[in-house]
């Protein structure tokens, strides 16, 4: 299954594509390409989670206004190629069921979801890697002559990176919008959730 999550922005947005549950791309772009992104979709191997907007008790200011026309864009493009399924449909999700799901509290920091992501990937070790070799410096080679580092054996790195190596700003929330998602469909499969996040049974194949 694929799961293009995404963390919508004025004018670019954080997304991340999960393959069967792990990550495999990510960016922060221009909220145009991520619209012909979309557009391109193969929407029957591909499901599109957007992290919702609310007002939590504060007006809304401009900024917010402009991120929702967007968030419509992007449910127009996946709408528009799915025309003919009608059993397909774009899922919102709010930031305080992502923060409740990952972290048990809705009060939780970003840092603490990035964290519970990390941990759920193996810890910091295994979910990020990359540690460079401390015998090359991360270049792989030592010496006169450049001959294959010894320590490394050329690769470079103590630990290598992980799956969720080089994921930052952005793209960390688009990923927790992406594994919410996943973890809440996949309770039960014959189940959808909605934009609320309420569980409603999908229609029957």
């Amino acid at each position: 299954m694929r799961v293009l999550a995404i963390d919508p922005g004025t004018t670019k947005s954080g997304w991340c594509l999960l393959e069967d549950g792990v990550p495999t791309k990510w960016a922060w772009a221009d909220n145009e390409s991520l619209v012909s992104m979309i557009f391109g979709l193969q929407k029957d191997q591909t499901a599109l989670v957007i992290e919702d907007v609310g007002n939590y008790g504060t007006p809304m200011g401009r900024d917010t206004i402009e991120t929702i026309k967007w968030m419509g864009r992007f449910d127009q493009s996946y709408v528009d190629m799915t025309i003919l399924d009608c059993r397909s449909q774009v899922t919102y999700i709010m930031r305080p069921t992502i923060k409740t799901h990952l972290c048990g509290v809705a009060s939780a920091k970003d840092g603490n979801v990035r964290q519970a992501l990390i941990d759920r990937f193996g810890g910091d070790e295994v979910a990020i890697g990359g540690k460079k070799c401390q015998t090359c410096k991360g270049k792989g080679w030592k010496g006169a002559g450049r001959p294959v580092c010894p320590e490394c054996d050329g690769d470079k790195y103590e630990t290598p990176p992980g799956v969720l190596h080089g994921i930052s700003g952005h793209a960390w929330s688009a990923l927790a919008v992406g594994v919410t998602y996943l973890d809440q469909v996949t309770v039960t499969p014959a189940q959808h959730v909605s934009a609320v996040g309420v569980v409603v049974e999908q229609a029957a194949e």
